[in-house]
């Protein structure tokens, strides 16, 4: 509550609320709010400062480990490339087929296409998606829970305003499912993965039983468990919602009710409904309607997730990043359906050069702070096996007995295998070509586009 929400870097993704164990915490006015004892500081947590906790803080994605701390964790030595915008397999541009999506799509309407052909071939049994529906406000969306085709055509298009996805996924476990597509901007992705990758043995306390550490791993990794993939959406910032209220609707005189959808193409781009176009310089949207917590964001690509998507320099189309051998695998069944054409990244040399240009501006934003936030100077990997050997020595030397850790460590892996080496991984194969750092002065080059052999096509 103190290094981040007070702090100013919370980004209201909602993950913290979602997996708290004892209901300490609340989802109020877009940040968690202690609510369990009103007469408390707003910083107390009774199960936290009695047996232990911290499941909320160990999935903020504002704290350490950030995204490029869990590369190791995540990918292992099955890196495939590594750039400025993270480990990727493939990066490529596709389109769909699909006209009736592609008239209401962002860019090239490849993350709906997907969605939907994964719920028609029973792949997915839903997918979480930010989206205006019944009962929301014009061009304001809320997290929700597809579970049909008709309903992932209707989630397409962006909004830019924030909407914490994260929340929705308490409603795919009130709803019963078990493989949902996930879909979500960076600050989104990192805590669904971190409740995958965080090792559980943090739960262990001197004064905590194993039904304790029990159920706290149900929270941390529960909702983590109910997802088949993650799809992330390339993101610079998202917008207050000002940007709508008073600049478009009062200052534009565009009711709200008669947008179809926005897009960022080097300016605001406000479609219509009966055709027009309105227009607001990027410049002015950015410097007066950003949100600020969007500034403490490195992690322009998604580069948790098991695919990333965008349209920055892309006419009608979508950039497609393939991270996670679970991408390749999907992705290749996908294009087999032949509803999507796609082309290497070396044909869209422009995009791939804002790309560049956008994630290395957006890596080196993020105001330094100390090593807990995750934007200190050479913070290590994070490594399970090592915070495992930690928090076991820890316990240890608190007194506890021999036969409890176990106990505890057995409740809190609930059968899954324990780390047993620190991960300690070369860096991956860098994108060919790539020129490295300009010298002091001169202009940076970029590096030129990967060719389809290595890695900058469909597989």
């Amino acid at each position: 509550m103190n290094d981040v929400v007070a702090a100013g870097t919370c980004c209201e993704c909602g993950a913290c609320v979602l997996v708290c164990p004892h209901n300490v915490i609340e989802y109020v006015d877009g940040k968690p709010k202690q609510t369990a004892k009103a007469n408390a500081p707003f910083d107390s947590c009774g199960i936290s400062e009695g047996v232990g906790c911290d499941v909320c803080a160990s999935v903020c994605p504002r704290l350490w480990p950030r995204e490029i701390h869990l590369r190791d964790a995540l990918f292992g030595s099955e890196r495939g490339y590594e750039g400025i915008f993270g480990v990727y397999r493939h990066i490529f541009v596709a389109r769909t087929r699909q006209q009736d999506i592609l008239a209401r799509a962002q860019d090239g309407g490849v993350v709906t296409a997907l969605l939907a052909w994964a719920r028609e071939t029973g792949r997915i049994d839903g997918a979480v998606v930010a989206a205006v529906g019944e009962g929301d406000a014009p061009c304001f969306p809320t997290p929700k829970v597809v579970t049909t085709v008709e309903q992932i055509k209707a989630s397409a298009s962006s909004w830019y305003t924030y909407c914490p996805n994260n929340r929705a996924l308490e409603q795919v476990e009130a709803q019963g499912l078990t493989q949902v597509a996930f879909v979500g901007v960076p600050c989104q992705i990192t805590p669904l993965r971190k409740m995958e990758l965080v090792d559980p043995s943090f739960l262990l306390a001197a004064k905590k039983k194993p039904q304790v550490v029990s159920k706290q791993r149900g929270f941390l990794r529960g909702p983590a468990q109910r997802v088949a993939f993650s799809v992330g959406l390339f993101c610079t910032e998202v917008f207050r919602r000002e940007l709508m209220t008073e600049r478009i609707a009062q200052g534009m005189a565009i009711p709200l009710a008669d947008v179809a959808k926005f897009n960022v193409k080097g300016e605001v781009l406000i479609y219509k409904k009966d055709g027009g176009i309105g227009k607001i310089p990027l410049e002015e949207a950015m410097h007066e309607y950003q949100r600020p917590e969007c500034r403490h964001c490195g992690d322009f690509s998604a580069e948790m997730a098991d695919i990333a998507c965008g349209g920055v320099g892309t006419d009608h189309a979508t950039i497609v990043v393939l991270r996670t051998q679970k991408a390749v695998d999907l992705w290749q069944a996908f294009a087999a359906s032949a509803q999507v054409d796609m082309w290497p990244i070396e044909e869209n040399k422009t995009a791939w050069n804002i790309l560049q240009r956008l994630a290395r501006r957006q890596r080196g934003r993020i105001p330094l702070g100390a090593p807990r936030s995750g934007t200190a100077p050479d913070l290590p990997q994070y490594s399970a096996k090592r915070e495992a050997d930690q928090a076991i020595e820890s316990i240890s030397a608190a007194g506890k007995p021999a036969a409890e850790i176990d106990a505890c460590l057995d409740a809190a892996y609930a059968g899954a295998a324990r780390p047993v080496a620190v991960a300690a991984c070369a860096a991956g194969e860098p994108i060919p070509g790539d020129p490295g750092d300009p010298a002091e002065g001169a202009k940076r080059k970029l590096p030129p586009p990967p060719t389809p052999a290595q890695g900058g096509a469909s597989p």
